[in-house]
């Protein structure tokens, strides 16, 4: 056979071959979020984003906790996710011989996205440019008439024997780089009566019983980005020892889904990099303490910064 007609049969091959290929199905993202008012927010603002530039979605907002939402993007019950990047030293507890590479926000993505990726099949993209760190909270009153502006000053009032309870989700609770990291730090131990866990990191229901003061709670763990410190009048105890680690919130997604549509890395992007810490506090704001619905706000943040047509 000549190299001509070899050619021609090599073609015909591969155009038969091609023809026979089943084609990829694009099936609807099934996008999900945390419990939380940030969760809804940016949960709709990936929705309203994808739809807007011809990607399908189901909306799945208000999934479930922290570890009932990793749960499901593992297994492929959900396609893409807004997560934290500290949140990695939840997910891959044994591969960090210094865990405080997630007190850098560089350092604490790049270790997170390697892992999920290189593990999971799972990736990380633009995170947002605010720390939602997780913190201790008090009632002004109440800081100024104890004294307290510190983690150490916490710690001094604690030792006195003093009336103090904390309310927090379970994870912070019983996290060495939350407040079994604070108690080591700063040199104080909360007994069992002195702490009400939360199996969620439900933000507004845990102020909203530091605000009342139910069951005695003085303090609340509150989150960076959470808008309701000033609402109701809150001030953050400084953490100059920086144990909790950067939690930057970023979309996650199945790299079997990025691979079928992967214009939505690059969708998401400049609106991630647009939220910082004082935007990310304003938005939440307004849903959790204004009562705005959360699709609202996004879309109203969209179209004001001009990503989304009215």
């Amino acid at each position: 056979m000549s190299k001509y007609f070899k050619m021609i049969a090599v073609v015909l091959s591969l155009s038969i071959l091609t023809a026979c290929a089943p084609a990829v199905k694009k099936e609807p993202v099934i996008v999900a979020t945390m419990l939380d008012s940030e969760g809804g927010i940016l949960g709709n603002m990936i929705i309203l984003m994808l739809e807007s530039k011809g990607i399908k979605t189901e909306n799945k907002l208000y999934f479930g906790t922290p570890d009932i939402l990793r749960a499901a993007l593992e297994n492929d019950e959900v396609d893409l996710v807004v997560d934290y990047t500290g949140s990695g030293q939840y997910y891959h507890p044994a591969d960090a011989t210094d865990t405080s590479i997630w007190n850098d926000p560089e350092d604490g993505y790049a270790f997170t996205e390697k892992l999920d990726r290189e593990k999971k099949n799972l990736l990380w993209l633009t995170p947002a440019p605010a720390n939602n760190t997780e913190m201790i909270a008090v009632k002004r009153d109440f800081a100024l008439a104890n004294g307290l502006a510190t983690m150490a000053d916490l710690s001094t009032y604690i030792k006195a024997g003093k009336t103090f309870k904390l309310i927090a989700s379970a994870s912070f609770i019983e996290s060495n780089m939350g407040l079994l990291g604070y108690e080591e730090a700063y040199d104080f131990k909360l007994t069992n009566d002195q702490i009400i866990s939360l199996s969620s990191g439900n933000t507004a229901e845990m102020l909203q019983a530091l605000s009342l003061g139910t069951n005695g709670i003085n303090a609340s763990l509150v989150y960076g980005t959470d808008g309701a410190l000033d609402q109701l009048e809150l001030i953050v105890l400084e953490d100059p020892k920086q144990i909790p680690p950067v939690y930057l919130p970023a979309p996650v997604i199945r790299k079997a889904v990025l691979d079928v549509y992967p214009k939505i890395r690059e969708i998401l992007k400049p609106i991630f990099e647009s939220l910082d810490l004082e935007t990310l506090q304003t938005l939440n704001a307004k849903v959790a303490y204004e009562g705005l619905d959360a699709k609202d706000v996004a879309k109203a943040y969209l179209i004001e910064n001009k990503f989304l047509e009215k």
